[in-house]
């Protein structure tokens, strides 16, 4: 549409250009041709050069409204609405200042100094309540809080990390430290998973939603964060964005998130690898409780699962599919993709 209205507008000035050179000189005496003939060359040529330079133009006009049009989508409301206080505010400084210089003489050097006033006041004024968000927001009360951002670093929670639950161990620990942060898409999947259908989905969705309840009061109260990115279309491609954006940090156990979140320069904090550096949750020779929901990929193999999600594989399991049995763990092999427990029926 850019392009269009600048091809439009050049190529009506060029032809009126070409019709105007037209009139300067005796053309027709110069070159031979009629006065009807000349009008008509320059005018096309007045109007092709305006084209031309439409199109140059309008696809460099295109280009910059799309990337205005990106960075205030990505600006934070609460800085535009500080930045229009800070405008009104060094309007009204610059008037305040500028009425003496209209008896400035010459005129064109009373117009000029004011036209610098109200352009430097008001751009500074911007930028001051801007840059000075924090304080603003703590000398009005909250009133331009918004949703900011905490002050303190920022952890993002993603759902494989609510769902495992680990993280609030890290906390108490002392080794997570900030502000756990879950953001509103992050929300809207686990209630999405709590209503599955499926029983396994429907479980660890309930699961992580009862333990953000549980953390939602307390010295280490989770906040939930508003932002979105309606133009990205997945949860995990929004968390990645906002940690990039806001220097926070990721908190995951999903081992594809954490490669494309450091892939494009997000910091991430993998549970499964600071789990890989430590003892692990379960030891060969511990008995657990566990229900058999499916049998294995191995001849005579059952499958069940822990709370967290962690996949534990029974040999001999197969003929216990759909009960609860008391298994002893044979071994633990945990990675940065995961943790998989192997375990043979009690006797």
């Amino acid at each position: 549409m850019i392009v269009q209205l600048a091809r439009m507008v050049l190529l009506t000035a060029g032809a009126l250009g070409g019709f105007a050179v037209s009139r300067l000189a005796d053309w027709s005496n110069q070159t031979g041709f009629s006065p009807q003939l000349v009008i008509f060359i320059l005018i096309i040529l007045g109007a092709s050069m305006g084209y031309l330079l439409g199109s140059i133009i309008g696809r460099e006009l295109t280009e910059q409204y799309r990337r205005i049009e990106q960075q205030i989508q990505d600006f934070d409301t609460t800085d535009l609405l500080l930045g229009a206080v800070g405008l009104v505010f060094g309007l009204v400084i610059s008037f305040l200042v500028s009425n003496p210089l209209r008896l400035l003489q010459p005129a064109w050097l009373g117009f000029l100094a004011i036209v610098l006033v109200y352009g430097l006041v008001s751009y500074g004024s911007t930028q001051l309540f801007m840059t000075k968000r924090r304080d603003v927001q703590r000398r009005f009360g909250g009133t331009f809080a918004g949703p900011a951002l905490p002050e303190q670093p920022m952890k993002f929670l993603d759902t494989s990390a609510v769902i495992d639950g680990r993280f609030q161990q890290l906390v108490e620990a002392g080794i997570l430290e900030g502000t756990l942060v879950v953001p509103r898409f992050v929300l809207v999947e686990l209630q999405t998973l709590a209503d599955s259908a499926d029983d396994l989905r429907r479980a660890r969705g309930r699961r992580g939603l009862d333990l953000l309840t549980t953390l939602s009061l307390g010295a280490n109260a989770i906040q939930v964060f508003e932002a979105d990115f309606p133009d990205t279309p997945t949860v995990d491609a929004k968390l990645v964005r906002l940690a990039a954006s806001s220097g926070g940090s990721i908190v995951t156990v999903d081992h594809n998130l954490t490669q494309v979140a450091r892939v494009e320069g997000a910091h991430v904090l993998n549970i499964n690898e600071v789990a890989s550096a430590v003892r692990p949750l379960f030891i060969p020779g511990d008995a657990i409780q566990i229900l058999v929901v499916k049998a294995g990929k191995e001849p005579g193999q059952g499958v069940g699962y822990l709370e967290d999600g962690t996949m534990v594989v029974i040999a001999d399991g197969r003929e216990a599919v759909g009960s609860e049995r008391a298994v002893e763990v044979t071994s633990v092999l945990q990675t940065s993709a995961g943790r998989m427990i192997f375990a043979k029926l009690a006797v």
